[in-house]
């Protein structure tokens, strides 16, 4: 396994706890920001046989988990 690979499976282990610390304690935007950085992974990989590099990909996953997660929040805190 590449090392490359062993920082994703990290970087998704993390985010995962991060996700399930803000369901469990019902913090809506730890939870958010959780799942924003899946959001993130996920756009990121999803770009990979479009080609360019991962730190394009990386900017454009991130950059809308940028925008998913204060719209998030904003949301839950007039809804919540």
């Amino acid at each position: 396994m590449s090392a490359y690979t062993l920082l994703q499976l990290l970087e998704v282990a993390i985010s995962s706890l991060i996700l399930l610390v803000g369901v469990l304690k019902g913090w809506p935007p730890v939870a958010l920001l959780g799942g924003g950085f899946l959001i993130g992974k996920a756009i990121l990989n999803i770009l990979w046989p479009e080609g360019g590099t991962v730190y394009r990909r990386s900017l454009i996953g991130y950059g809308v988990a940028f925008v998913f997660v204060p719209g998030g929040a904003i949301i839950a805190h007039f809804t919540g």
